[in-house]
């Protein structure tokens, strides 16, 4: 029987560190949302701002994540990630006032900012001569499987006992998945003896997807850097407000627990299917597909006030399947934008601007409810923002193509 690579143990390594750092303090989080809200007498836009602090501190990491890595190594600066998500719900066990659970949104965002797609990347372009969107899109799917497993419970969890329980719950949970970051990840191939998964067939037919190296001028480079900003911002407060935009439009709390379940397990199946068609198809034919599911799903979450449940589980499950675009999107389309010496570079500036995307608009949904009286207008937004950051990727692939993307 065949010795399944080492690099797959480094790839479980990565998903278990964003499962802590992007799912358990990100997604999952988004659970316990309306119940710190019903539970302190905070306003929509307060509770909008425990977001905002965790996008700020996300920001600033992304100005040093790369000098971080350089001072601690992998191993234990993605375990150190790990650590800091444990302590981001110990201090919202904790919190009593609503500068305690700033507090713990911001370390939460430094676990986040730290324990982001940047090094997980890194490691996967180290570690994978072949199939490496698809290693991509299982490292990132650890993001989704948080919901699918944790949200159920973590609401279960807060209707049984309380909210303290929860966090401190999630905090144990963290720890060990931690240790067991620790234990998996390795720097490189060399630092194992080993060379990088699928180089034996490097010899034979190409053991991967050609990247294209595509070399954008400088508006079309301003187009992305916005586009990748407008996609950051689906991305953290689209889904982080999920919940509260299903509670707020009537549906109970179980409900709003099952459909962000739902929209975990179809983040989680579409971040493996995404890697593995542009493998297979190439990123523009996937574009098309999980950029139609993504606008498609947000528009359906601006229909909430219709209280159909059927709708609610499809806006999840489209919503879930279009998210990868910006997660494994990023990765990809820095690959595909840059020179092999440009890349690290690259994927940092595309992860800033989705940071910064991120915390630019963390608050709006709340701003929109306290204005409007709903979170729906918001997501009728986030639906105009996606279509133009996916058409500026896509018209960005034409110009290597020559032909519609």
């Amino acid at each position: 029987m065949k010795r399944l690579h080492r690099a797959w143990a480094v790839c479980l390594g990565c998903t278990l560190m964003l499962l802590v750092s992007g799912g358990l303090c990100i997604n999952a989080f988004s659970v316990t949302q309306p119940y710190i809200l019903a539970l302190n007498g905070f306003t929509n836009t307060e509770t909008s701002m425990i977001t905002t602090a965790c996008s700020v501190t996300f920001l600033l990491c992304m100005f040093v994540v790369n000098r971080y890595y350089d001072a601690l190594g992998y191993r234990l600066g993605m375990t150190l990630a790990a650590l800091l998500g444990a302590g981001s719900f110990v201090l919202f066990a904790t919190a009593k006032t609503l500068a305690g659970y700033y507090l713990a949104g911001a370390v939460s965002g430094i676990s986040y900012g730290l324990g982001c797609m940047i090094p997980v990347t890194i490691l996967m372009l180290r570690w994978f001569c072949a199939c490496r969107a698809t290693a991509l899109g299982i490292c990132a799917a650890g993001t989704g499987l948080s919901a699918v497993i944790f949200c159920p419970v973590l609401s279960w969890l807060i209707e049984r006992y309380s909210l303290r329980v929860c966090f401190f719950f999630a905090s144990g949970v963290s720890l060990a998945l931690a240790a067991l970051v620790f234990l998996l990840i390795r720097p490189s191939p060399e630092s194992c003896s080993l060379a990088p998964f699928g180089v034996q067939e490097e010899a034979g037919k190409p053991a991967q997807r050609e990247t294209l190296c595509i070399r954008p001028g400088r508006l079309r480079w301003a187009m992305l850097y916005l586009g990748m900003i407008l996609i950051g911002s689906i991305a953290a407060p689209g889904f982080g407000h999920m919940m509260i935009l299903f509670t707020s439009s009537g549906f109970s709390g179980a409900q709003a627990a099952s459909a962000v379940s739902v929209f975990g397990l179809a983040l989680t199946l579409g971040k493996c299917v995404y890697g593995a068609a542009c493998d297979r198809l190439g990123p523009p034919k996937s574009n098309r597909l999980f950029g139609t599911a993504l606008v498609g799903g947000l528009l359906l979450c601006a229909l909430a006030g219709l209280q159909s449940t059927a709708l609610m589980l499809l806006a999840a499950i489209l919503f879930g399947v279009g998210a990868p675009l910006s997660t494994v999107g990023l990765s990809v389309w820095a690959a595909d934008f840059s020179s092999a010496e440009q890349r690290a570079q690259n994927i940092q500036r595309f992860q800033l601007c989705y940071a910064i995307g991120g915390l630019a608009f963390s608050f709006m949904p709340g701003m929109m409810a306290d204005l409007t009286g709903s979170y729906a207008p918001a997501y009728v937004i986030f639906a105009l923002f996606g279509v133009f950051s996916i058409l500026t990727v896509q018209s960005t692939y034409r110009l290597e193509s020559g032909s519609p993307a």
